[in-house]
């Protein structure tokens, strides 16, 4: 019986990460670290794809955390400016 809570190196993986959802995103995440974990107990080492898909994974979500964060940041420093240029 396969095992669906991790992923499984030999099988597709999205090649566009930019389009994957966000939830299937976090879902891709947490199989790989099932599936590293895993690995990693049972042959004390990763499997080379595995541990590209995490670097992949990790790439992708950082990039979505960049752009949400931006906003907050950009808003942040114009209130800061406009809060000196008042005083």
């Amino acid at each position: 019986m396969a095992d669906s809570s991790r992923l499984d190196p030999a099988k597709d993986f999205p090649e566009d990460l930019s389009t994957v959802d966000r939830d299937d995103l976090d879902i891709l995440n947490s199989r790989n670290h099932r599936s590293r974990d895993r690995q990693f107990v049972e042959h004390h080492e990763v499997d080379a794809e595995t541990e590209g898909q995490h670097h992949e994974l990790r790439e992708e979500l950082d990039r979505r955390q960049a752009i949400r964060d931006a906003p907050a940041e950009e808003t942040a420093e114009e209130t800061g400016e406009r809060a000196v240029r008042e005083s």
